[in-house]
């Protein structure tokens, strides 16, 4: 049973999943609160649900991205502008499945939170490579 909480710890950032999910699980939640609570929650729900474990995956990616290109000119620029758009066509697919009832609309804030998101926490985790 050791292989799941290594495998969540590998490929999971779990404190910004957390704090993404509960974030943009609110945010969306209200973008939808129009249509009743019932549909507002399943929105909510789908998007803390993903950002909890695709959006900590992705973060993880990110890293990746920005240890595998050498050139910090490149690597932060490249990394940040690959993952937004990776991060917002799934966001959108995933509200665009039954259930959501503004789709767009509830991708719009990942459309303009991931971007700067992304790039503090690469500028953040090439200062942690930089001190080691």
């Amino acid at each position: 049973m050791k292989i799941v909480p290594r495998f969540i710890h590998k490929y999971i950032n779990l404190k910004v999943g957390l704090a993404g999910a509960l974030v943009m699980g609110g945010i969306v939640f209200f973008i939808n609160f129009k249509y009743g609570w019932y549909l507002s929650t399943i929105a909510g729900l789908k998007q803390g649900l993903y950002t909890f474990f695709f959006g900590g995956i992705i973060v993880k990616m990110l890293e990746t991205l920005l240890l595998k290109i050498k050139k910090p000119s490149l690597s932060i620029p490249i990394s940040v502008i690959a993952i937004s758009a990776l991060t917002s066509i799934l966001v959108f697919f995933v509200h665009s499945l039954k259930g959501t009832p503004e789709p767009f609309l509830s991708t719009v804030p990942t459309l303009v939170m991931a971007p700067p998101g992304f790039l503090f926490l690469a500028l953040k985790f090439k200062k942690e490579q930089q001190k080691q």
